[in-house]
């Protein structure tokens, strides 16, 4: 089951430990001055807004230039969530690249990515909204320090073939700096940015499931888009169905779910102008389209997936919510684009 713990409570918890293992206790961190108003000491209470004055007051604490570059080398993509599947599920690190960008509002405020490209490789440059100058440069090294961490759980290799480039000037800290990660860094550089070479972008993925990636980037969507609040029991519905893939739970598991009746929840559906066979064949027709068009499955793959016993039974459902045929579907998506 994925769970979409903050996922700075899991960045607040690894960094607990590290300071556990330097003889530091979460005490002596809460008792700096800089925290003086912080009042959350459990991991569950921690706000996303205080990370940056906790990460430097950590960083003053154990006197550690590489704090943060050892802290994002303890990321557990699985701890990202539905992101982090969406992610496992991707076909390259290319598309990988392409969920980052596009669902980076995901991974939290005042944090943003631009990509640039030159003839033999492709610019990851950061940029950090948040905090003052010094907290920025922790933000930055912590940030770079797990993405390169997650291309590595990806592809599960090593390799020398890209580099990172800090703005700020820490040379002192470059043998240290090498001594953890396996890319080559500089510093005082005129951007932070990750560089990577373009035959690595399109490395493969170890953990690719071209299935379980339209379910997890159909999450992603909802998420972007502010589905996974229940605003109305037809959205927490649809997101439910989304999450279930194609084994659809029944109204009755639903409602119990949503903490209601089964009369009371076909009721609110019938005031919000649906029912729970509408949502249902909404939420098989958005997954039936991508499978037709992001994947290789046969008509009677996707036809199981969504549940229907027959193929024959799919092709008219899909007929009659689309107009045409999911061959004619699959087809028409994969013709090339004509230009306006």
């Amino acid at each position: 089951m994925v769970t979409n713990q903050p996922i700075h409570n899991h960045l607040f918890e690894q960094l607990l430990m590290i300071l556990a293992e330097q003889g530091i206790s979460s005490q002596q961190l809460f008792e700096l001055p800089e925290l003086g108003t912080f009042k959350g000491r459990e991991t569950q209470t921690i706000e996303r807004a205080k990370i940056p004055n906790l990460l430097q007051a950590a960083v003053a604490l154990t006197n550690d230039p590489t704090l943060m570059i050892r802290l994002g080398q303890r990321t557990d993509i699985t701890n990202l969530g539905t992101f982090g599947f969406a992610l496992m599920s991707c076909a390259t690190l290319q598309e990988a690249l392409k969920l980052l960008l596009r669902y980076q509002s995901i991974t939290g405020p005042g944090l943003s990515f631009q990509t640039l490209e030159s003839d033999e490789d492709i610019i990851l440059r950061t940029y950090i909204e948040i905090g003052n100058p010094l907290q920025k440069r922790l933000l930055t090294e912590l940030v770079f320090s797990q993405i390169v961490r997650i291309a590595q759980i990806l592809t599960n290799r090593v390799t020398n073939q890209s580099e990172l480039r800090f703005s700020h000037d820490d040379a002192s800290s470059l043998q240290a700096y090498k001594a953890i990660l396996s890319v080559p860094t500089k510093f005082n550089q005129s951007h932070s940015e990750l560089v990577v070479s373009k035959s690595i972008i399109k490395s493969k993925i170890t953990s690719s499931n071209p299935v379980a990636h339209v379910i997890f980037q159909q999450q992603c969507e909802d998420l972007l888009r502010g589905l996974n609040r229940i605003e109305n029991f037809s959205a927490a519905i649809r997101r439910m169905l989304i999450q279930a893939g194609g084994e659809f739970p029944d109204i009755n598991h639903i409602a119990k779910t949503l903490y209601v009746s089964e009369s009371t929840l076909r009721r609110r559906l019938r005031n919000e102008g649906t029912n729970f066979r509408v949502i249902c064949d909404e939420v098989r027709n958005i997954l039936a389209r991508q499978y037709l068009a992001a994947t290789e499955l046969t008509i009677a793959e996707i036809a199981s997936l969504l549940n229907y016993s027959e193929p024959v039974s799919f092709r008219r459902a899909f007929v009659r919510w689309n107009d045409m045929t999911p061959n004619k579907y699959r087809h028409d998506q994969r013709l090339p684009k004509q230009d306006n």
